[in-house]
């Protein structure tokens, strides 16, 4: 383990540890799921991206990338890159349904923004107050 994250492990109190695992795992979890419906372009997926104007084979791009970044954010020397990653697709995501669905379709990618600025929280809060 590098001096980084071993450092900013120590730091972490027993409980933030605990879930910030928790977090990770069901982040993980939902976009594996997520994942499998687009790469196996589920009909009712490519006609959602369809209907929203993105281009033919699109749901295969964002799949393939939910699919990588899920298991990234269970590597901690990745953790970062996946939040970062899963946050774009989010912000994303939460354009899409405001512009094109109704305003109850933004609640999944808000939980899950909250749940990665979590994660993030409690993985690099203590980053910040080391390098002061």
């Amino acid at each position: 383990m590098n001096f980084a994250v071993h450092q900013i492990t120590n730091n972490m109190k027993k409980y933030e540890i605990v879930l910030s695992w928790i977090l990770r795992i069901i982040i993980a979890l939902g976009f594996l799921l997520a994942s499998s419906a687009k790469l196996l372009s589920d009909p009712g997926v490519v006609e959602l991206f369809k209907n929203w104007g993105f281009p033919n084979g699109f749901h295969l791009l964002i799949g393939a990338l939910e699919l990588i970044l899920a298991v990234m954010i269970l590597i901690p020397k990745t953790l970062k890159v996946a939040i970062f990653g899963l946050l774009i697709i989010m912000v994303g995501a939460l354009i899409t349904h405001l512009i094109n669905d109704p305003i109850s379709n933004i609640i999944r990618p808000l939980i899950f923004m909250i749940f990665l600025g979590l994660v993030f929280y409690f993985n690099f809060k203590q980053a910040r107050s080391i390098q002061k």
